[in-house]
């Protein structure tokens, strides 16, 4: 296997300003923040939920929490391929 030391012209890097990769950090630690903290939160405190047996909550509570985190990086990583991040 041969490893070659030699920079690989990739193109021409898109720039981006401090203020703009600073937006788009926010809005990603945002959302990870309601999608894993708030949500799954206001889920537990349904009436229905709260009512129920302690390892339903915490199922209901953690497929939640589950699908706002893969949602979460799902979202990360179509957004990297599409140049956005």
């Amino acid at each position: 296997m041969r490893f070659d030391a030699d920079p690989v012209d990739i193109g021409k890097p898109d720039t981006v300003t401090w203020t703009n990769a600073a937006l788009r950090g926010l809005l990603i630690v945002l959302y990870f923040i309601v999608a894993t903290v708030w949500l799954p939160d206001r889920v537990l405190r349904l009436g229905a939920v709260a009512e129920s047996s302690a390892m339903i909550r915490d199922l209901l509570v953690l497929v939640v929490w589950g699908a706002g985190l893969v949602g979460g990086l799902w979202m990360m990583r179509t957004a990297q391929r599409r140049g956005l991040i």
